[in-house]
């Protein structure tokens, strides 16, 4: 926040620079400690901190979690995820996501740490709409969240949290294959990884998918048809300090829908009152990252660029062109180990963005931002882990901003620990929200939407508490409670103006999130494990009192896995997820539960066959993405 700037940051900046200055003294004071923490490390921070050690709220979906749901889509494997809400938009496709009751744009979504293009804003559907589906799950190794404010890590976008896809790295040699149908979704896919050869160790994932018409089941509004994904890793060990890696990707979607024309009358048949119109995306991303290290540093430089082209869509304005968005990105980090309980992690970060914008001359406009970051681990002693960092951010069309962050994870014993965090987060408009001009007749009649180059950047601040304790080796439970304010937050209004409709962007004074994460964990033996959360959150407008949309007052989630404890082989999953009081939109509210279950037969590590039923109970709730009663079932063999 700007009102942050001048002493907050000194006083933060001295902060860090006197926890490196009394590092070698700490060291002489005392032995560290090493506990038995999990070896989950998440690596969403740009540091190497375990979960239990992360003052953050962290979350990892691992390989074997994605599997156990049955699930076929990156969307799929993060319905358990502890306050994230996956809600369907009936815009054409797309969901809004969010994080803690925040909004979708203010959640970055990254591959192996990187940003990769997406749309633009577009009412209610932000730049992430379409950045799950775009997704291959099955070249992803695990998932990562962090929820709460990031900037101070990420810069613009990270206002309520960030999903960081992690794909497979090289392994060792091998080639499978697989196969996975269902109401929803079909799909094969390939993986080849070479092992290491010399030097070099490559993987290769190849997918090929359908999303299936489900008309009948959802409406006339879901996108449908083929895609495809590819994906190249190639690592080159230069000796046994220094790697290079090279990534390629490349996605293709040809989609098609059917949309509502309002411009034919109502009493007209369906094939004319919703013509099918297509939605054709294409994707490439090559990344290259050289990693090096020392005796007390590990340093890396890496470079990418991703380019998205997306035909014109039937919500388009007409005569619009091909529309492109391309995003760059050089960053160069290096991690210094000051002493054996002190670790700094400075680098820098150029990142431009270049966009088409909605408007009926193809405008293209252009950003650029650069940045500055120092990030600390400091261990004071055997119990208390600090992690103090600030980022400095300079953005060519709204100036500077600067965001700090201090994290503390305090040890009462290798069983029990308090962790607090505090961070500011900020996000810049979008070249839309700045200058779109969304004016025309086509299926919309007389809609129009234009951008507002008078906006703000988002602000925002939060903190979070948290609680965490094993009881013996068999449970584990986490309690949180988290308090966001953001200002400036950028909203629309339409106004109805018959025959035609009139909207604008706009920055809301203030919003506020706040609520309760509570999360638990039981081995009750024999293969059986229970996990569960529950989350009650308070997300409003603080001008009108009203509450923010797409998002619900209670959330419960149960999980039960049974894992044959001799061999491993069969898994049974099955959770129930219940919402109550979700608020859709001003006039609407829902409580809805879904139970789900997936069965996994194994053999060896070779084969893998799974079923499973979604909404079993068939509850029928297209605005919130449940069309009913959803089935799947899939194969995969390795060589």
């Amino acid at each position: 926040m700007q009102k942050f700037s001048k002493k907050s940051s000194l006083a933060l900046t001295l902060c860090i620079l006197s926890a490196i200055s009394s590092s070698g003294y700490a060291a002489e004071k005392s032995d560290m400690i090493t506990y038995s923490l999990d070896e989950v490390v998440v690596t969403a921070t740009k540091t190497e901190l375990t979960q239990k050690e992360n003052p953050r709220s962290v979350e990892v979906i691992t390989k074997e979690d994605i599997q156990n749901t049955g699930a076929i889509s990156v969307r799929d494997a993060l319905r358990t995820a502890t306050n994230i809400d996956i809600v369907s938009v009936n815009h054409g496709g797309g969901e809004n996501i969010s994080i803690r009751g925040g909004d979708t744009d203010g959640v970055l979504i990254l591959v192996n740490g990187r940003r990769v293009a997406g749309e633009n804003y577009f009412m209610s559907q932000g730049s992430n709409a379409y950045a799950l589906d775009r997704l291959n799950l099955s070249n992803v190794d695990h998932i990562e969240i962090l929820r709460g404010p990031a900037s101070a890590i990420y810069g613009s976008g990270a206002m309520s949290g960030v999903i960081n896809i992690i794909t497979k790295k090289s392994e060792k040699p091998e080639f499978s294959v697989g196969v996975a149908t269902g109401t929803n979704e079909m799909s094969n896919y390939y993986h080849y990884d070479t092992g290491k050869n010399g030097k070099v160790s490559v993987n290769f994932d190849v997918n090929f998918s359908k999303l299936r018409n489900i008309d009948s089941k959802a409406g006339k509004n879901l996108l449908h048809g083929p895609k495809q994904a590819y994906n190249l890793n190639l690592d080159y060990e230069m000796d046994e300090n220094n790697n290079l890696n090279l990534m390629l990707d490349y996605a293709k979607d040809n989609l098609e829908t059917r949309m509502r024309d309002f411009s034919v009358s109502s009493s007209a048949p369906d094939d004319l009152k919703y013509p099918i119109t297509s939605f054709t995306s294409e994707r490439k991303t090559i990344a290259l990252t050289y990693d090096g290290k020392n005796s007390n540093s590990d340093y890396s430089l890496s470079a990418s660029y991703s380019q998205l082209n997306r035909d014109p869509y039937a919500a388009d304005t007409p005569g619009t062109n091909e529309k492109k968005y391309k995003s760059w990105n050089i960053e160069a980090r290096d991690t210094i180990r000051t002493s054996d309980n002190n670790k700094l992690i400075f680098g820098g970060e150029y990142r431009g963005n270049k966009a088409s914008i909605y408007s009926d001359d193809n405008t293209v406009k252009n950003t650029d931002q650069y940045s500055l970051y120092l990030y600390d681990e400091y261990r004071v002693d055997n119990k208390l882990l600090l992690t103090p960092a600030i980022r400095y951010d300079y953005h060519k069309s709204f100036g500077s901003h600067t965001s700090p962050n201090l994290g503390a994870t305090y040890f009462i014993s290798d069983k029990s620990r308090f962790k607090a965090n505090y961070g500011t987060s900020y996000r810049a408009p979008s070249v839309d929200e700045l200058y779109g001009a969304f004016t025309h007749g086509g299926i919309w009649g007389g809609m129009a939407i234009v951008g507002n180059p008078d906006l703000k950047p988002e602000k925002s601040k939060g903190w979070e508490i948290s609680y965490e304790q094993e009881f013996g080796d068999t449970t584990s439970a986490k309690l949180t409670y988290f308090d966001n304010k953001k200002e400036d937050a950028i909203s629309y209004k339409i106004e109805m103006a018959p025959p035609s409709q009139m909207g604008k962007f706009y920055n809301i004074d203030s919003t506020s999130s706040k609520g309760v994460e509570f999360e638990i964990k039981h081995d009750f033996g024999k293969g059986f494990t229970l996990v569960g959360n529950y989350n009650w959150l308070d997300s409003v407008d603080d001008t009108t009192g009203e509450r923010l949309n797409y998002n619900a007052r209670n959330t419960y989630m149960a999980k039960l896995m049974w894992t044959e404890p001799i061999k491993k082989e069969w898994n049974i999953t099955a959770w129930n997820k219940w919402y109550t009081d979700f608020q859709y939109d001003s006039d609407t509210v829902y409580s809805v539960n879904t139970f789900n279950f997936t069965v996994t037969k194994r053999w060896g590590d070779k084969y893998r066959v799974f079923a499973g039923i979604d909404n079993v109970f068939n509850k029928d709730l297209s605005d919130m993405g449940y069309y009913g009663r959803l089935w799947r079932v899939g194969a995969e063999m390795k060589f």
